[in-house]
Formats: C-alpha cells, structure tokens, sequence
C-alpha cells in the first residue's frame, strides 16, 4: 500500500494505520489514525456509571469483547483491527435499552461547518431522509462525514431556545434600563423567531431594582404574538401580581445547594419547595402553566461542588409538584462535559429528558460543549441570552449566559432547526449592547458583524 505504513495503537498495543499525505501547501503530513482520534461517541455516555467512564479512559485496553469491569454497558465484540483501531460501523449493544437514543446523523463536511451562513460550502452528492424527529445524512463520500457522524450522533432535529436575556440578562445590571428599551428588546427578539422569551421578574424591587417595573413592561408586550412570555415569581404575592399584569406563564427558582438558596431567596431548600408548592397550585387554578428552575447544578460558589442526587432531588420535587419544564442552570458557569454528563445521568433517571432544559453560564468557556453534550444526551430545550448577558447577583464572579447568538450558529451548522433568525437577533443583541456601552459579547455575532463590514468595504 503505497504511502501507508503500520504502527501501534496507542490504546491496545495493536497495530493501526498511518497516511502519508500533502496538506494543502504540498508539504508532507504523516497522519497517525489511531484510535485516539475517533470521536467520542457521547451518547452513550449516559449508559456508563463514573468508574466505567474512568476504565474507557485509562485501560490499557481497547473495550474489551467481554466488557470484564465495564457492567456490559459499554460495545460488546469490538477488536482493534487495521483501519482506525476502534472505528468499526457495526456496533452492537447489551441488553439494556435506552429512551434517550438518537438516530444516527450523517452530515457532509459542508454542511456541518457552513450551514445558514453566507459562505460556499463544498458540493458534494448527498441524500436527506428524516426518521421521526431526527435527521440522517447520508454521504456518498464518506472520510470525513463518517466522524462528523460520530461526533453529531445524537443531535435532535430541532431545538427550542428559551431567550432569557430580558430577564435573566438584564436583572444584574447596575444602570437601570428604561421600560422602553426592555420592551424594544423584547418586541426584536420575538421577531427574531424565537418562540420562548422571558420578559420579567414579579421580584421585590429592594432585591431586584432592575426590573421595578415588570408590570409596565407588561402592559406593554402582552400583546405581542408570535411567542410565549414567561416571568419570574418567586413566591405567591409575585404570582399574584404576574396574574394581575397578565401574565400567562410564570416561573419558579429553586437550587441544588443549601447555601445559595439561603443567600439568593432567604431560606432552606425545603422551604423554598413549600412555597413553591403554593404558587403551582394558585396557578393550576388559573390554568397557568409553570417553569421550574434549579441553580447551581454542577457547583456553587460556597459549597463548591454539588452532588448529582441533590440535583436529581429537587428537580424530581419541582416535576412532581406539576412544572412543565425543569431548566437546569449551572450559575457559576464551572461545569464541563465531564461534570455535566453524571448531573445529567442523575436527573435523567427520575425526570424525562423532553421535560429537562439546560441553562449554562460561560465562565469558563465551556457553555457550547456542555450544550452539545447535552443535546447528544437528549436535551432539546436550550436557555441563552441575547449578545450573552447576564450573571448573578448573589454569585459573584459569574459571567453571563452563553450567548444566544453563539448556539443559533452551533445548531445551524449542525443542521439543527431552531426557526431563528440569526441576522435578526443579531441586530437586537447589537441594539442592548449600543444602550448598555459595551461590545456585543456573543462572539459569533462579532465575528459575522465584522464579515459584513469587510464585504461592505469592497462594493
């Protein structure tokens, strides 16, 4: 074989391939296909408990045909062989099934990078087939769209992005922000497409001088159509007044750390559940439906770490007591794949996962990844905030939610529907920022605002 020579598998000491090629300025690349270069297959993630997790990563041998220590969770029969070690298609699973499993996703290396973007994408012969509500590409190709598959598997065909930029992005800004710009900032997003934007908080205006004026903003965009309008009640007087402003859909704010609920909302866990329970029952009265959120799913900035059976705990409380939807919100933004997956685990064995949103504050950078391998893991409801605003006024340090600029543009290369349009919600996160003096902070709309400019220039 011409170019090709032999070489050991770093995992199992077996042999592999490698390629002599030419990148693209003819200069000899000696590509080294071992099996440290498969994608790692995240969906099945969830079937695997920490310690098998720690032996995929640490064994020095490559899933072994009788899965001796891995609780035949992991591909059974699977041997190294001389093309990519461990990157056979045939995979064949034990006995346990899982509710969470995805349809495989073939994507095209242009599709998946240039989607809905104004960039030309590589021609290349493919065919497009939905099963149920998940997409399958199949590329005739092959090479590079057989790990785009792996890496994407999972991905469900559509997304709904709760906007939480009005609320959450704005509650912890110093200067207050005119009723009339919040309402110009709502009025764009939902023209924006996106079809969850939670408007407000029915807080006290000695917690949250912010969003004072909830009940203005209010009677100023209920008539909006096109989308759903959700605000925050932390207890029942807020719901009374939300109920009294018109408000068709409310959410609560419960925690997974002790600490944090004391600091954030004055009282236990417990406590905050028993109020909870009160403001769920006034609604179902009025036939309202309610949101359930919980902070600090990952680690909180006095406690630290946080369990994931606490989590799993509280957002069991919140869907037993009758919310719709229960948004998982790592506050202090710290969480990456490797914490979010067990959290996810967790909450998953006790609440569906079509009932689970996850909210990620990008702290440290990692927001994207965490969303990727939760919708991999069978998340399809994400939470993010217009030009990434936001933060915590009792989590200090906390940086603003991923930007929802950012995830549209993720999802559209992945080939993921969310129905928003992504110039739209640029120029709304672009008008918050103008008003606020601070540059847009979602990188992709920077980076596309300053595409334009460059083509601008050249008429």
């Amino acid at each position: 074989m011409n170019g090709v020579r032999r070489a050991h598998c770093l995992w199992c000491c077996k042999t592999s391939l490698t390629n002599n090629t030419h990148n693209a300025y003819n200069i000899p690349v000696t590509i080294i296909m071992s099996s440290l270069e498969e994608p790692l297959a995240f969906d099945k993630l969830p079937s695997m408990n920490t310690i098998d997790r720690i032996q995929r990563f640490s064994s020095g041998a490559c899933r072994p045909r009788d899965d001796v220590g891995m609780g035949h969770r992991w591909i059974q029969g699977r041997d190294c062989t001389t093309s990519n070690s461990c990157n056979d298609d045939d995979e064949s699973f034990g006995k346990e099934s899982f509710p969470w499993k995805r349809h495989t996703r073939k994507v095209s290396e242009g599709e998946i990078l240039l989607r809905s973007t104004s960039f030309s994408a590589r021609n290349s012969s493919k065919s497009f087939q939905e099963h149920n509500n998940y997409h399958t590409f199949n590329n005739e190709n092959g090479g590079i769209s057989h790990s785009i598959n792996k890496l994407v598997r999972g991905v469900p065909k559509f997304v709904k992005i709760v906007e939480v930029g009005p609320r959450d992005g704005l509650q912890n800004e110093k200067n207050i922000v005119p009723t009339s710009v919040k309402v110009e900032l709502i009025q764009r997003l939902v023209s924006a497409g996106l079809p969850v934007v939670e408007a407000t908080s029915f807080v006290s205006p000695k917690w949250v001088p912010q969003l004072a004026d909830a009940k203005d903003v209010m009677d100023r965009v209920n008539a909006l159509d096109g989308a759903r309008l959700p605000v925050l009640t932390p207890n029942l007087k807020g719901f009374e007044a939300a109920v009294s402003a018109g408000a068709k859909e409310v959410a609560i704010f419960a925690s997974a750390s002790e600490s944090f609920s004391l600091s954030n909302i004055n009282c236990t866990i417990e406590e905050s559940l028993l109020r909870y329970r009160a403001v769920v029952t006034a609604a179902k009265e009025h036939s309202i439906p309610v949101r359930g959120y919980v902070s600090c799913v990952v680690g909180c900035p006095v406690e630290e770490a946080v369990p994931p059976s606490k989590v799993a705990h509280v957002v069991k409380e919140l869907y037993d007591m009758g919310c719709f939807e229960i948004s998982l919100g790592d506050t202090i933004g710290i969480g990456t794949p490797g914490t979010v997956v067990p959290m996810l685990e967790a909450v998953m064995a006790v609440v569906p996962p079509e009932k689970l949103a996850v909210h990620f504050h990008d702290t440290y950078g990692q927001a994207l990844a965490n969303i990727l391998v939760s919708l991999q893991m069978g998340i399809n409801i994400v939470d993010s905030s217009v030009a990434g605003l936001g933060g915590c006024p009792y989590a200090k340090g906390a940086s603003g939610n991923v930007a929802t600029e950012d995830v549209v543009y993720m999802l559209n290369g992945l080939g993921v529907q969310t129905n928003v349009d992504l110039g739209k919600l640029i120029a709304a996160g672009d008008f918050i920022s103008k008003h606020l003096g601070r540059p847009n902070g979602s990188k992709a709309a920077v980076a596309l605002n300053r595409r334009v400019t460059a083509d601008a220039s050249k008429i």
